[in-house]
């Protein structure tokens, strides 16, 4: 409960303004998956450490894996949502203590209406920001990401982890600025830092996705969306900065300041996928970027509130139908890149 309470935060304009920062990182992540689609002369390489990662060549044909992101971001999509709906192994009846503690803090993590307009502002001025001092930001950024990385994937586990220790770690001790926390927070600390360090250092694709599924689960467990007027403003608001900042920024600054920021941060803000068809000695990869799962995951999260509020079988409500249209959308999205890269 304490955890939930640090993530999801208790300072609301403070912390809309950093998750909108945040954010912006994740909004340049849904260039990466279009990297592999711009005219590449050769395979495209997004450098990990010093093995670089390998996009599809335009030569390449249309892999399975180009459907399979689709199972992925669909089922990352289902476990966010019913996460964010009720977390695993809380008592969420409507008496519970913790139920009204983490409704508390849920409450502070809502987006309203100014905030979907702050969000494009503030993401739009990041990405300027990285794109003149890539070199000092990128180091800034990378920081940053490593310390929330490290936050979320202790959040993701820190549930199962208490349940199967028979939350024996559970006795809180009080810390300076931070009060009372949970003794397995200061076991699985070092944990993390330490699976991200690995990640730092080694690059590895299979914990870079291990952080983004982290990521991914944090950001919609901690930011939900109070109406269906805010979450339209984000969508239609995010469309237009999409391209913009993918399409037309090139005529303005002399480079595609999207695809120039994504490419040249080097943090987890992708999952990649092994193409199955890849020829050659070294492996190739499809990929998603996080901004493709967070921003129509809010509103996934939000449909399927909706139908518990009203009592509607998910199978049959608004959720099922959000879901449906998400997955008929990035199929077509997975074919038309694999196909036409």
């Amino acid at each position: 409960r304490r955890l939930v309470k640090i993530f999801a935060g208790r300072m609301n304009s403070k912390k809309v303004l950093a998750l909108a920062l945040i954010l912006c990182f994740i909004a340049a992540a849904a260039a990466q998956s279009r990297v592999s689609g711009v005219n590449h002369p050769r395979p495209a390489k997004l450098h990990r450490g010093n093995a670089p990662v390998r996009t599809a060549s335009k030569n390449s044909h249309l892999d399975p894996s180009n459907f399979l992101v689709v199972i992925i971001a669909a089922l990352i999509l289902y476990y966010g949502a019913s996460r964010a709906l009720r977390p695993p192994f809380m008592d969420m009846s409507p008496t519970s203590q913790e139920a009204m503690a983490y409704e508390e803090a849920a409450e502070a993590g809502e987006m309203q209406l100014h905030t979907t307009f702050m969000f494009v502002i503030v993401a739009s001025c990041s990405l300027v920001m990285i794109f003149y001092f890539m070199s000092a930001m990128s180091v800034l950024v990378t920081i940053l990401f490593c310390f929330i990385s490290s936050l979320a994937l202790g959040a993701l586990v820190y549930p199962y982890v208490d349940r199967y220790t028979d939350h024996r770690f559970s006795r809180e001790v009080d810390v300076p600025y931070l009060g009372p926390m949970p003794i397995l927070f200061f076991i699985l600390a070092p944990v993390c830092i330490v699976a991200v360090l690995t990640w730092f250092f080694t690059k590895s694709w299979l914990l870079n996705n291990i952080l983004a599924f982290s990521l991914i689960i944090f950001f919609l467990t901690s930011v939900r969306l109070s109406s269906l007027k805010v979450a339209s403003s984000l969508l239609i608001l995010a469309f237009f900065y999409d391209i913009f900042w993918v399409f037309i920024s090139s005529s303005i600054f002399g480079k595609n300041v999207m695809v120039t920021v994504a490419t040249g941060l080097n943090v987890p803000i992708k999952i990649l996928v092994p193409l199955m068809m890849a020829s050659g000695r070294h492996m190739q990869f499809t990929l998603i970027g996080l901004g493709d799962i967070v921003l129509p995951g809010l509103l996934v999260c939000f449909a399927l509130r909706l139908d518990d509020a009203k009592g509607i079988d998910k199978k049959m409500g608004y959720f099922a139908v959000v879901m449906i249209g998400y997955c008929i959308g990035f199929t077509i999205f997975g074919f038309v890149v694999g196909t036409f890269h």
